[in-house]
């Protein structure tokens, strides 16, 4: 086989296969409800959700600036920040995983916890939420789940997958009312 037809069926399968900005089976326990080239969501059968989505990064996009970001909006809409670490992707990209704790506006309690992953192309969020009670069997997976995720969109030289951590952060007083995840 000759290089340009290596090349040539390499391009085509990224193509037909949609060439997702991520990568990640559904973990023991979920199946996955729908899944596009940006999108993957599952569903637990006790209604715990868990979606990765993404959105193209932009010159200066580092794991600090989008985790700031993040955080200080989800503050505003009442979430609460409990707990953050950081965390590495199945292909190495650094992350850092957000714990929050939420009330809904019929007062029941979620947990709601975001993996952010930067890459020069994307910004990869992994999400999990539900009822409070599931928290502590849904959050002893989280790591493990980011660690089987692929981040696709790293450049060889100067690369944003390799950010630094954010510093530790807080959330801010709330200022809307709460409307769920983000």
């Amino acid at each position: 086989m000759t290089m340009n037809r290596l090349i040539f069926l390499l391009a085509t399968t990224c193509l037909t296969t949609a060439c997702a900005t991520h990568e990640l089976d559904p973990p023991r326990g979920f199946a996955q409800v729908s899944a596009s080239k940006r999108e993957t969501t599952m569903m637990a059968p006790d209604h715990v959700g868990l979606n990765v989505r993404s959105w193209g990064n932009v010159e200066g996009g580092s794991l600090a600036f989008w985790g700031e970001d993040l955080v200080n909006k989800l503050g505003k809409r009442g979430y609460t920040l409990i707990g953050q670490k950081a965390v590495t992707s199945k292909n190495g990209v650094a992350g850092t995983r957000f714990d929050f704790d939420y009330t809904a506006p019929d007062g029941a309690s979620k947990f709601y916890s975001v993996v952010l992953f930067t890459s020069d192309d994307y910004r990869v969020v992994l999400q999990i939420a539900g009822n409070a009670e599931l928290s502590a069997r849904y959050l002893a997976q989280l790591d493990a789940i980011a660690a089987d995720t692929k981040v696709r969109g790293c450049k060889l030289i100067g690369s944003l997958c390799k950010s630094a951590q954010p510093p530790t952060l807080s959330t801010p007083e709330a200022t809307v009312a709460a409307a769920g995840p983000p």
